[in-house]
């Protein structure tokens, strides 16, 4: 998939980085594709080469012994770190690196040993922050394209949506709520944060709000929740919880019949505990059948590390339905971090249409 989406964005005459160079295939569709006017910087850690009498097959798809110095010498360059941390200085510091990029391809797993999304998106951030420090103010010198290889960011494309393609019909969240997979919904704003609740609470859902501040968005989502049940029933509803113990105060002053809790929104198994203490009745599997998240400090251009995180401890520990959160950056990232086996389902359908 890959050397599929390589084939897709890389141009002819891209420089372009790739990190984890230690498959030859992704390498030389990278190659391949910038053509001789091209550059490419593959940088690998280093590593003991291949046996390649013991096992032929498998070491054929490695970077080989000497590959530095015969691997299309017209157009790449090899750059091998002792660490997984030296990347900077191999693509932006060092005689082989390059003052700026159009690409940049990323297999983490390859140079850190694992998936790991959080460490990815980190050297992504930085990577991009890099090019355009060193690149000019041209069009061209911007980075075009960003091609992971991870399954871990993947499957969180393929759950994340950005909030007005909900709204618009765009993107749809039934495929997400009938596969049984958590969807994270990205909003700006308190009035696109509340649009979103037709969309995602139905009658009888038990639901809480991290980060309720003074209660209006928790008493529009608890009535949602509520609908025609009775008032006292124990079966849904909107907990609304905030770290500050004067603001649920007036909270609860001002909305009387509105549950509502002091909590700290990192505290999964206490945000847990509340469910049983007001929705004792309710039938659910999950915890909660949604989570809305307010908080401070993750709903600017910020803190996408952070927002990632508690994303992924409520899904884990909760297991709602659905997430819906505040958050610049992670409506930032539902429009860049697109999912390629999306894009490609898209193309064929494009080219049937054609055809037909």
């Amino acid at each position: 998939m890959v050397t599929s989406a390589i084939q897709m964005y890389i141009k002819e005459g891209d420089t372009v980085a790739e990190l984890g160079s230690q498959l030859r295939e992704s390498s030389t569709a990278l190659c391949d594709a910038i053509g001789p006017e091209g550059r490419a910087v593959l940088v690998d850690i280093q590593r003991k080469f291949p046996n390649e009498k013991k096992d032929q097959a498998r070491t054929t798809a490695m970077r080989r012994r000497g590959e530095e110095e015969t691997f299309y010498p017209d157009r790449a360059t090899f750059a091998e770190t002792k660490s997984f941390e030296s990347w900077r200085q191999a693509l932006f510091f060092s005689d082989k690196g390059k003052s700026k990029y159009h690409g940049l391809v990323v297999d983490v797993g390859a140079v850190a040993g694992n998936d790991l999304d959080l460490t990815c998106l980190s050297l992504v951030k930085e990577f991009l922050a890099l090019n355009t420090a060193t690149g000019g103010d041209d069009e061209d010198d911007i980075c075009r394209v960003v091609i992971i290889k991870s399954g871990s960011l993947h499957e969180l494309a393929k759950r994340l949506f950005h909030a007005e393609k909900i709204f618009t019909g765009v993107q749809s969240l039934d495929s997400g709520f009938d596969k049984g997979v958590t969807s994270i919904i990205g909003t700006v704003g308190v009035d696109e944060y509340r649009k979103t609740i037709p969309y995602v609470v139905k009658e009888g859902d038990a639901v809480i709000e991290v980060g309720s501040h003074f209660g209006t968005s928790t008493t529009l989502l608890h009535n949602a929740a509520r609908g025609q049940q009775d008032c006292d029933s124990s079966i849904g509803g909107c907990i609304g919880v905030d770290v500050g113990a004067h603001i649920i105060k007036s909270a609860k002053k001002k909305f009387p019949n509105v549950p509502f809790e002091v909590g700290d929104a990192w505290k999964m198994a206490e945000l847990a505990r509340m469910k049983s203490k007001y929705f004792s009745d309710h039938p659910s599997h999950r915890v909660y059948d949604a989570v809305y998240v307010d908080v401070g400090g993750l709903s600017g251009s910020e803190g996408l590390l952070e927002a990632i995180s508690l994303l992924s401890s409520i899904t884990n520990s909760l297991e709602p339905r659905c997430i819906v959160i505040k958050s610049l950056c992670m409506r930032r990232l539902a429009s860049s971090l697109v999912p390629f086996s999306e894009v490609r389902k898209m193309e064929r359908e494009r080219q049937t249409q054609t055809t037909e």
